[in-house]
């Protein structure tokens, strides 16, 4: 008789015993009802008595995965944490016909569903007809909206950001609050909160990012089945949130082996021109192609779904500036206000006519004996001419040709861009053309078209066991 060794024994109770714990973490990191559904409502003769010990069953159409339960003793029933869905509902109780239902349930939904019972044969099939309006939560006091499937397939959306369909609600807006470098935000925003005051979860696990509060990077938007979202007075288990609450609910595989495939393409040849664009035809490609396959591993027990999408682009970034044309004008100023003749440039014309005026008004009251008035006005005209000069210089080319008050250029130094107040060196390892350090780049030194590039893929597999 084969006995296997005692260490692929050992090796595989600790497997086991670790796939039990992941799942009993799994199980108690989800939320209840953020990726499930509940059942409840009440079994009635035709008096309107309550029917006890009656057997209600809730079929999956897709999986033909069944729940049941009993009423109790009101005629009370619930069947709990249901996978969103199509599903068939039967009542069984002796004596009295069987009632059937169809009904569709979604995600964070508590449907109410009640039945009145025929007398005759628990054999007979009696078709009842869902009452749509006891199937709305009339007990639920959270604002919410579901997106569902039909909605995802045929809404249009730029780069299928599912999340985005949120933007649906009327509570909901867009976040415009720029991200921090590589940390992005929900792009979300309840009631006037921050992008970062959401909580977003995928299948009832937590998927937001810790160090900076958002959403991470997520499944493709085919593998997305629907999603709740939850704009205001939600239950206290939905805690770290102070805007609104997304819950995800991804596809499963059913009984029937089904997939698609997928692409859109967006190019430069039959697409409108950027109209900022330096360039007649700026490159311009955005690729987005993926598949799906979901169907079963074992029927009616174990399911399987996988996607697959990825997002290709190969396009161009523009920077555009008038700061050039701006900065045409000059002035030339000399005797009396200078010992020698100085033109400063790269002013604006504005600059320049307020420069000028007000060496004519100084002018004036020179020619009338008030000298140190005219001498102080021109002083402080000749200052901003100066500064304005210099700050366009620095913009346009990258150096500042001013030094410490007072102080000149010895032979061969090279001129660098200093502080204002101080003349110190502003720090820089940064040199142009002609070796002269930099702080930053000039704007005449900048590139007018620069590429772009990305790409980006998301991979998911789903396996669920019954």
């Amino acid at each position: 008789m084969f006995s296997s060794p005692k260490w692929l024994r050992t090796s595989t109770r600790v497997l086991l015993v670790c796939f039990a714990v992941l799942c009993l973490v799994s199980a108690a990191m989800s939320q209840a009802h953020s990726n499930a559904a509940d059942l409840q409502g009440t079994v009635r003769d035709p008096s309107g008595a309550d029917v006890t010990t009656a057997t209600v069953t809730a079929r999956n159409i897709a999986t033909n995965v069944s729940r049941d339960t009993t009423t109790n003793g009101d005629g009370f029933y619930k069947i709990v944490d249901l996978t969103p869905g199509d599903y068939e509902v039967t009542v069984t109780a002796t004596g009295f016909k069987q009632p059937k239902t169809s009904l569709k349930l979604t995600v964070g939904q508590t449907a109410t569903q009640d039945f009145t019972l025929e007398v005759g044969e628990t054999t007979n099939i009696v078709t009842v007809a869902a009452n749509s309006a006891e199937l709305i939560e009339k007990t639920n006091t959270a604002v919410t909206n579901t997106i569902d499937q039909q909605r995802i397939d045929n809404l249009p959306i730029n780069e299928r950001n599912y999340l985005s369909f949120a933007l649906t609600s009327s509570t909901v807006n867009r976040d415009n609050g720029r991200p921090i470098g590589p940390a992005p935000t929900t792009g979300l925003n309840f009631g006037g909160q921050r992008g970062r005051s959401n909580l977003v979860q995928v299948d009832g696990a937590d998927n937001t990012d810790n160090s900076v509060n958002a959403s991470r990077s997520t499944v493709s938007q085919e593998a997305v089945q629907e999603f709740q979202v939850v704009t205001n007075s939600f239950a206290p288990e939905f805690g770290r949130s102070a805007g609104g609450v997304v819950n995800v609910v991804t596809k499963s595989g059913t009984n029937d082996w089904r997939g698609n495939i997928f692409g859109f393409l967006r190019h430069k040849s039959f697409q409108a021109r950027n109209p900022f664009a330096p360039i007649n035809k700026p490159p311009f490609t955005r690729a987005q192609y993926g598949g799906t396959l979901g169907g079963p591993l074992l029927e009616d027990r174990t399911f399987i779904f996988a996607s697959f999408e990825q997002r290709q682009r190969h396009e161009s970034g523009f920077f555009t500036s008038n700061v050039r044309a701006g900065l045409t004008s000059s002035v030339t100023i000399g005797a009396p206000f200078l010992p020698f003749t100085q033109t400063f440039t790269n002013i604006r014309p504005e600059q320049s006519a307020y420069v000028s005026a007000a060496l004519g008004a100084a002018a004036q009251l020179i020619g009338a004996g008030q000298v140190a008035q005219g001498q102080a006005l021109a002083g402080a005209a000749i200052q901003y001419a100066t500064l304005a000069s210099s700050g366009g210089y620095t913009a346009l080319f990258g150096t500042n040709p001013l030094l410490s008050p007072g102080g000149s250029i010895p032979a061969g130094q090279v001129i660098g861009p200093r502080f204002f107040l101080t003349g110190a060196p502003v720090p820089s390892t940064t040199t142009n053309a002609a070796g002269q350090l930099i702080a930053f780049r000039p704007l005449l030194g900048l590139q007018t078209i620069f590429p772009v590039t990305e790409k980006t893929t998301f991979n998911s597999i789903r396996v669920d066991h019954m």
